[in-house]
């Protein structure tokens, strides 16, 4: 049977004494533009792992050229499987986070950055014993991110935590994301309905103007009826365990039980919008 791409990527991490060279050669653009596509994915993990130990801008530059012909000549699909190569790696301490920063600076696709970013937010070691310094370095990419993309994935990452303790990383986000991040982070599908995205999103009503502010009623809307009737607040394990990713439900609400909870932030926002603007959201959180 021929091998996929996939089938084709070694997981053994090469010798330095191999790496060096090879991100050598591949700083010359005529050598990147010779690599075959289907080397393109065992080259990129491997650069990764290396770049994830060794931290140097030769490696970086390499991978960024690289990544960017990942986006042209692999489908989204092969380049999540990346992401799940180089996420088991981190998990194993065969590399760590940093072999995720081409993935959070150079993906389009925002799901895939929310992924990647989850890991990178879970998995990166504490500074001086703060454990939201994944969270926190997640909050300091946003910042510093161009493709709407990745904006909107990092953003996605610290929603999808789900844990009240990221809630300060998200003050002037709203004012911080593009237009067209904001649509893409609107988008995403959600993993969970948490509290902290429904008080992110009533966040962003407060300043919205009418038609962002239809968009993200629409958003709260949904949050409600996907939520199965189940809308969590977490806390997670930051940083995750070896044995895996660990999270404690502290607390479950209703969609109406959570809008009795936040009823002073839901008043407000029904005294100060356009007449039938909350209708829908007032009504999917019980308050009509």
């Amino acid at each position: 049977m021929k091998p996929t791409k996939r089938d084709r990527r070694e997981k053994r991490v090469l010798p330095t004494d191999y790496l060096e060279p090879l991100v050598a050669a591949l700083g010359d653009a005529e050598t990147m533009a010779k690599v075959r596509e289907e080397e393109l994915l065992p080259v990129a993990y491997q650069l990764a792992l290396y770049f994830g130990v060794r931290r140097d801008p030769a490696t970086s530059a390499v991978l960024g050229d690289l990544y960017e012909r990942l986006l042209t000549d692999v489908t989204v699909d092969e380049r999540a499987g990346l992401i799940d190569d180089l996420a088991a790696s981190i998990a194993s301490g065969a590399t760590t986070v940093l072999a995720l920063l081409p993935v959070l600076q150079r993906e389009r696709d925002a799901a895939l950055v929310r992924t990647a970013a989850l890991v990178f937010a879970m998995r990166m070691a504490p500074t001086a014993g703060d454990l939201m310094t994944g969270p926190r370095m997640v909050r300091t990419l946003i910042e510093h991110a161009e493709p709407d993309g990745v904006r909107a994935g990092l953003a996605g990452a610290l929603l999808a935590l789900g844990d009240l303790r990221v809630k300060p990383l998200l003050d002037g986000l709203w004012g911080s994301l593009p237009p067209a991040a904001i649509d893409a982070l609107l988008a995403l599908p959600r993993p969970m309905a948490t509290r902290l995205e429904v008080e992110f999103l009533l966040a962003g009503l407060e300043d919205a103007e009418p038609v962002r502010f239809a968009r993200i009623a629409e958003s709260l809307v949904r949050l409600a009826r996907e939520s199965e009737g189940m809308i969590l607040e977490l806390e997670r394990e930051l940083p995750a365990g070896k044995a895996g990713e660990a999270l404690t439900v502290l607390r479950e609400f209703t969609p109406a039980s959570l809008g009795e909870t936040l009823a002073e932030r839901f008043a407000g926002l029904e005294r100060r919008a356009e007449p039938g603007a909350m209708t829908a959201v007032s009504a999917a959180f019980g308050r009509s």
